[in-house]
């Protein structure tokens, strides 16, 4: 039997797609599937809406552009509830003002908008 490369080429192309090494996915989008929130964009947004953190270590800055973080807020999610004090981002960030439920830690300082993510 003979074949000719033609056809070789076609099955490792089909091959390599069954296995997954088909077209790539558009950057970020495998890291978000699966997740209930998203970040918010960087747009105005409700300041009478609910937001929260999404899951992942959070440095709050006491000004738009600081750089040395005023707290760290690890992992929030669902227990944390966030209130936008400005409605549209400066340099990417929002002023909030977040409190831990049931009368935890609270405060007042600038977050990036990608730990941001509206509430469900």
């Amino acid at each position: 039997m003979t074949c000719s490369s033609w056809n070789l080429w076609a099955v490792a192309s089909a091959v390599a797609l069954v296995l997954g090494c088909g077209p790539a996915e558009a950057p970020g989008e495998a890291a978000r599937e699966g997740l209930a929130e998203q970040a918010l964009t960087n747009t105005c947004h409700n300041t009478s809406a609910s937001y929260t953190f999404t899951c992942a270590t959070v440095n709050v800055y006491s000004t738009a552009t600081g750089t040395t973080p005023i707290d760290t807020i690890h992992c929030g999610g669902a227990s944390w509830s966030v209130t936008l004090l400005k409605a549209c981002p400066t340099n990417g960030r929002f002023q909030v003002q977040y409190a831990k439920d049931f009368g935890g830690e609270s405060g007042t300082g600038w977050v990036n908008r990608t730990v941001l993510a509206a509430a469900p």
